[in-house]
């Protein structure tokens, strides 16, 4: 079955373990994809493979070796990314493997650069009768504001609608920033401090220099923020997280499929420090870190089997393996 990214809730359930996420919202489709990793974690799918081009000889080995599970009995969540062009065969073999839609050991995320497909060809056909199409288009006005308050559903009924007005107002058909917006909103806001502006400063700005020194290539300066942060600010691990999996995200799309830096979100300003860190970090070692931002995101939720000193060492150990040749 086919279903728009805003409706996902209402289909999930009702899919088998097979996801094909397209479409030219790149906000809409990473949340698709997350909100997709969340529910197979409730079902108790607890590892993940990772496969990229590289790899999509391997595509059917790699389902057909992880069909019973891992070594452990855990359920195992196969991520494949498509970065350009036409929907390779490798892929759409995958709808064709007998018993594909029985393996219940394994989910399959396919999250494609494809923004359009033709319904009447024999892998749609294929994959509408196997699993859910999320279709992720860019919204309408009503639309995008129904959706940022969606996104501030931790917030009491009056703070969302006045935060959802505010950032609608100021970042309208800017997607990215929005969510950005609301990930520092759900790391700050308290009904006890609603005062909040679009714009942060002081400790609530320093999770976001580190972006900075991070793609400055300034180890020493990047790490001063991480343990400042940890010393007074914990709380904003999750965050940091977050930050440094855009940072890799976006050398990821930049490496493989020449993504244009400006439309990934990216400030003008910070443009040609971007260039040059790209240049420093190459895409298998983006992939490989990658994998442990995905770790990192686990264990920052308690999820992941680190305590929390350990997190803080694996983040400090990220920082230094980025800003490092």
């Amino acid at each position: 079955m086919i279903c728009e990214s805003t409706s996902l809730n209402k289909y999930i359930s009702k899919s088998s373990n097979i996801f094909f996420v397209f479409g030219s919202e790149i906000v809409l489709k990473n949340n698709s994809v997350d909100q997709i990793n969340s529910f197979l974690k409730e079902q108790n799918f607890t590892e993940k493979k990772i496969i990229t081009e590289a790899d999509y000889s391997k595509i059917e080995n790699i389902i057909i070796e992880n069909a019973s599970g891992s070594l452990f009995g855990s359920k195992i969540i196969i991520e494949i990314g498509h970065q350009k062009g036409k929907i390779p065969k490798e892929i759409t073999n995958i709808f064709e493997m007998k018993n594909i839609k029985e393996l219940n050991n394994i989910a399959l995320i396919i999250k494609s650069s494809t923004e359009k497909i033709n319904k009447s060809t024999k892998w749609v056909k294929l994959m509408d009768s196997l699993g859910l199409m999320v279709e992720c288009n860019k919204l309408k006005s009503f639309e995008e504001k129904t959706w940022v308050k969606n996104q501030l559903d931790f917030m009491n009924e009056s703070d969302a609608k006045e935060f959802s007005i505010r950032i609608t107002d100021i970042f309208s058909g800017n997607l990215i920033a929005q969510q950005n917006e609301i990930n520092i909103l759900k790391l700050t806001y308290s009904e006890n401090n609603k005062d909040k502006k679009i714009g942060y400063d002081n400790a609530e700005f320093l999770p976001y220099q580190l972006e900075d020194k991070i793609v400055e290539l300034n180890t020493k300066y990047a790490l001063r923020i991480t343990k400042s942060i940890k010393k007074n600010d914990d709380h904003y691990g999750p965050l940091l997280v977050w930050i440094i999996g855009k940072i890799i995200n976006t050398c990821v799309g930049s490496l493989q499929d020449n993504v244009n830096l400006e439309k990934a979100g990216i400030w003008k300003n910070k443009i040609p420090n971007y260039m040059n860190f790209i240049k420093k970090n190459p895409l298998k070692k983006m992939l490989l870190l990658q994998k442990k931002v995905y770790e990192l995101d686990l264990a920052s939720k308690g999820l992941g089997g680190m305590t929390k000193d350990q997190f803080w060492q694996e983040l400090d150990n990220m920082v230094i393996s980025l800003t490092s040749n």
